[in-house]
C-alpha cells in the first residue's frame, strides 16, 4: 500500500522523504513540480532523466532516479528560491561543495580575526 503511495508521489513530482517539512513554503509540492518540469525532467547537473534506473557503484543494487529540487542558496524558508533539479548524486555532491565553502568560509573569518587581534592588541 504505501510503496504505491510513494511511486504514484515520484511520478506525479512530489518529493516524499523530505528532511524538516515544516521550514518549507505551503506551496512546497508546486514550486518543486514546476522546477523539474523547467528543467524537463531531466537533472541539470548530468542531464539523466527522472525514472531512470541505475546501478549503484557502491552496493550495485539498481534503483531508479527521482529528481529533487534542490534549493540553490540552501534556504528552504524562502517563498521564491532559486531551485535546480538534481538526481540524487548531484544533489549530494552540490550540497558536499556548499558545505566545504562554509568550512573555508568560517576558517578565513578566524584567520581574519586572528590577524586583526594580533594588529590591535599586539598579539602573536
Amino acid at each position: 500500500m504505501w510503496g504505491s503511495l510513494r511511486v504514484a508521489r515520484y511520478e506525479e513530482g512530489g518529493d516524499v522523504m523530505m528532511k524538516h517539512r515544516w521550514l518549507y513554503p505551503e506551496n512546497w509540492d508546486e514550486l518543486a513540480r514546476e522546477c523539474k518540469e523547467r528543467a524537463g525532467w531531466y537533472c541539470e547537473g548530468c542531464g539523466v532523466a527522472h525514472g531512470t534506473e541505475a546501478v549503484s557503484e557502491r552496493t550495485g543494487v539498481v534503483y531508479t532516479i527521482h529528481l529533487a529540487a534542490a534549493h540553490l542558496d540552501h534556504d528552504p524558508w524562502n517563498p521564491q528560491p532559486r531551485l535546480a533539479a538534481f538526481c540524487p548524486s548531484c544533489h549530494a555532491r552540490y550540497d558536499y561543495s556548499w558545505q566545504e565553502r562554509q568550512r573555508w568560509l568560517e576558517l578565513e573569518q578566524l584567520r581574519h580575526r586572528l590577524w586583526v587581534n594580533a594588529y590591535v592588541y599586539g598579539e602573536e
